[in-house]
Parts: C-alpha cells; sequence; structure tokens
C-alpha cells in the first residue's frame, strides 16, 4: 500500500470569491486560455453526474497521465481525485475563503496536493515534494494571473 505526500500552498487573489471559484472549476476556459502551459487538459464524459478529465504533466522527468473526477463539495471546495493513471488515489483539493486584498474584496485559495508514492520510491519523498511545491506556487500564480490580469471570464 502506498504512503501519500502532501503539499499545500496558499494564494490571495484580488477577485471575490464566486469569480475565483468559477475560474478554478472552468476547466474549458483553463484549456481555450491556456491558463497551465506545462499542463495538458482533455474532457472526459462525466460519468454518475461528475465531471471527468485527463490531465498530462512532465514531472521529475516523466510523463504522468492521470484521468480525474471532479467534485463540488458541501463547504464550496473543490476536489479533483484521480481514478486511473500514475497518480491513481491522489487529490487535488482547492478551498476557497474571503480574504480583502488592499482594502478591496478578495480571495484566499487553499490548495492541497496529495500524491501516492509507492514504498519502493519513498527515498524519492524530498525531492518530489519539493517538484510538487514548485509546481502548485507556478500554477497558482498561473491561476492568479488569469483572474487579475487578463480579467478570465469564465462560463
Amino acid at each position: 500500500m502506498p504512503s501519500f505526500i502532501e503539499v499545500e500552498h496558499r494564494v490571495r487573489i484580488a477577485a471575490p470569491v464566486e469569480t475565483v471559484r468559477a475560474q478554478y472549476g472552468d476547466l474549458e476556459h483553463h484549456i481555450r486560455a491556456g491558463v497551465h502551459p506545462k499542463l495538458r487538459y482533455r474532457p472526459l464524459p462525466r460519468v454518475a453526474g461528475r465531471e471527468r478529465y485527463e490531465q498530462t504533466v512532465r514531472l521529475l522527468g516523466l510523463t504522468q497521465r492521470d484521468v480525474f473526477e471532479r467534485e463540488w463539495l458541501a463547504d464550496g471546495s473543490l476536489r479533483d481525485t484521480s481514478v486511473e493513471g500514475f497518480n491513481r488515489g491522489g487529490s487535488l483539493h482547492f478551498a476557497f475563503a474571503p480574504a480583502p486584498v488592499e482594502g478591496a474584496s478578495g480571495t484566499e485559495v487553499a490548495v492541497r496536493v496529495r500524491l501516492p508514492l509507492p514504498a519502493a520510491l519513498a527515498w524519492l519523498a524530498p525531492l518530489l515534494r519539493a517538484q510538487v511545491r514548485r509546481e502548485l506556487a507556478a500554477a497558482a500564480r498561473e491561476d492568479k494571473a488569469d483572474i487579475e490580469q487578463r480579467r478570465a471570464a469564465p462560463a
């Protein structure tokens, strides 16, 4: 049974919670706008009412392909769980909370990445954790720029 590594990152975005939540949850917008240049997304048919997508990324020199199921939770947070692929059982969790930015309406986004780590690769944990931390911070900057600078208008 694999253990997991977890990495969390927080970012404040100068936009209301509803705007930020809508942008984070709009996969089609992310694809059209190329919000995350290192990630490749492909929408898949819904299963049991849940949005599904394929994500491909290169991490530590390895191409990783996963199928994620997206779920909006009762508290307004968003969870994507890998149901197939390299990181099966792993998840991305996005929580959104009001947090003023320079006196104006803003949102703090807390992103938590949880990735399985097979026992045979436990020695890679520090390197993987550092790489995920860098990639997560970069992705948060990309979403922030999309919302604040490009004035993203998700569906």
